[in-house]
């Protein structure tokens, strides 16, 4: 039904056309044609434009989105500043949409509909939108790359114990990433909104600042002033040597404990191993030294930061720390009892303790060849002990792998075989106010492989002779019997003996089985 606002309208622009009839109307605006006065985001479309195909209509509109769309926008968080490509930014505009809008206009189905579009045509009251969308997940994703220069944890104050000094707090910064998307994607719409409806040269974007948010220390130079570490809380000491290819060792060693030095967890503060001592690298300070790498020995970089952080775990241990995150090595070490040691790698494998008493704890270490960790508090308030009994062990057993370079008659051990355990660990806690806990978990020790490298066609007989559990095991798998172990060797061909036995020595950064490698004792107890 036409209502009577429309026919009024039809009547007063049929008064203002040329030809002053309706009939004048339905043939003014031929297929195809953009209807007079209709605007895109602002701007009349040109009359030879109106006039052409889609083609011509299409480029128009898709000139004015590379304006919108030329040049950068400079975004800057602290002292890390970017420049990107607005249009990396943005999402494709949807011209066929445009172009289809602009065509349809003023060829509605009704009269009355055609002549109320032509009116507000006329009097500029149609504009349609070109819609560029800034993409969201291309801003995140620039954004989670700027956060990763700016973001910087506190620098917690540290008490230099052997200067007898507070090395002073530092405050932190956090990109908070949601936050930011929000405000670069309201940033980047107000400028292509702005771009879209101005005419000359691309507008340039303003910069967009974003600001980290400050994060404080949890540990002051104020509050170090005050604090009481007149009592060893807890301590544990692994000694290390510094000759020949231990000396890079020993200096990861020196490195990872300076770190630790000073350290303050107040109560119920959680402590990372690796986010104290930070990334084993050159840059941080760490030497290539020998490591332990899916089993085997090989050369790495912050060889021996383990040592520091099972001294570090021992030390908590006995200070009735709570050790939240832990594991052990893939071998016993040769520093430290099974049980009490703790392996980490850089960034995957973590050491976590939480001070559980009512006061803050420092951290000290004392130097030389010993690494001596202390932890320094108020008062001792619980007294522990470590028991560690071996449940279970398994033999190793013998890689040997031909190498043309070893010489005839002689052998290269390029790993020690250890057994492998499995020991039950057990720590009992007494506090000063009579009551006690007992926490009990397992370590899991696998086998380390045996190694050796011979020249090609070499005897296997002419090797070592294994240890008789683990000969036996080996025979046992094989469905034979364990050769005799206290037969004489004999050079030459001597018949019914075993022939002269391979002259060994060890490869790079092998050495003998010690200590709890060797032959750990069945239980273990430790009071502290």
């Amino acid at each position: 039904m036409t209502t009577p606002r429309r026919l009024a309208l039809a009547s007063a622009l049929v008064l203002t056309l040329a030809g002053g009839s309706a009939a004048a109307v339905r043939t003014a605006l031929p297929p195809g044609r953009v209807l007079p006065g209709v605007r895109v985001d602002g701007h009349a479309v040109p009359d030879d434009v109106a006039r052409g195909d889609d083609a011509a209509l299409r480029a128009w509109v898709s000139a004015r989105v590379e304006r919108a769309l030329g040049g950068d926008v400079e975004i800057s968080v602290g002292k890390e500043k970017r420049k990107v490509a607005i249009k990396s930014l943005v999402g494709a505009a949807d011209l066929d949409r445009v172009v289809a809008t602009l065509r349809w206009l003023g060829h509605e189905r009704t009269l009355a509909s055609r002549l109320e579009t032509a009116f507000k045509a006329k009097q500029g009251q149609i504009d349609v939108p070109i819609d560029l969308a800034v993409d969201a997940a291309a801003v995140e994703k620039l954004l989670v790359g700027i956060k990763g220069m700016v973001d910087d944890t506190p620098l917690e104050a540290r008490l230099d114990l052997a200067a007898h000094t507070i090395v002073a707090d530092h405050p932190g910064a956090s990109l908070e990433l949601d936050g930011a998307v929000v405000e670069t994607t309201a940033a980047l719409t107000a400028h292509l909104r702005d771009a879209l409806r101005t005419d000359g040269p691309p507008r340039l974007a303003a910069p967009i600042v974003l600001h980290p948010a400050s994060i404080s220390a949890k540990v002051t130079r104020e509050a170090l002033a005050k604090l009481d570490i007149t009592n060893v809380v807890g301590t544990f000491e692994t000694h290390f040597g510094r000759g020949g290819d231990q000396s890079p060792r020993a200096q990861n060693i020196e490195n990872a404990a300076k770190k630790l030095d000073g350290l303050v967890i107040n109560p119920g503060q959680i402590v990372s191993f690796n986010a104290v001592v930070g990334e084993r690298s050159e840059a941080n300070g760490f030497k290539v030294a020998w490591e332990i790498f899916k089993g085997e020995m090989r050369p790495g970089v912050g060889g021996g930061t383990c040592q520091v952080a099972s001294t570090f775990h021992a030390a908590s241990f006995f200070g009735g720390l709570d050790v939240l995150e832990r594991l052990p090595h893939s071998r016993p070490s040769a520093y430290i009892p099974m049980g009490l040691d703790s392996t980490v790698v850089w960034p995957v494998v973590d050491l976590k303790v939480k001070n559980p008493h009512s006061f803050p704890i420092v951290v000290h270490k004392v130097d030389g060849n010993t690494l001596h960790v202390e932890l320094l508090g108020k008062k001792k308030t619980v007294s522990v002990v470590f028991g560690r009994d071996v449940v279970d062990i398994y033999p190793y057993k013998r890689k040997i792998e031909e190498d043309p370079s070893v010489k005839v008659g002689k052998a290269v051990k390029k790993q020690g075989g250890i057994r492998g355990y499995r020991v039950r660990r057990v720590r009992t806690l007494k506090y000063d106010d009579g009551t006690h806990k007992t926490e009990t978990s397992y370590d899991f020790y696998p086998p380390t492989v045996e190694i050796y490298r011979v020249a090609p066609g070499t005897d296997p007989s002419e090797l070592p002779a294994l240890p008789d559990d683990v000969a036996e095991a080996l025979a046992k798998k094989a469905g034979e019997s364990a050769p005799a172990t206290d037969a004489v060797a004999c050079a030459g061909d001597c018949e019914g003996q075993p022939k002269q036995a391979l002259e060994v020595t060890n490869g790079a950064g092998v050495h003998d089985a010690v200590g709890d490698q060797a032959n750990p004792q069945k239980s273990v107890s430790i009071a502290h």
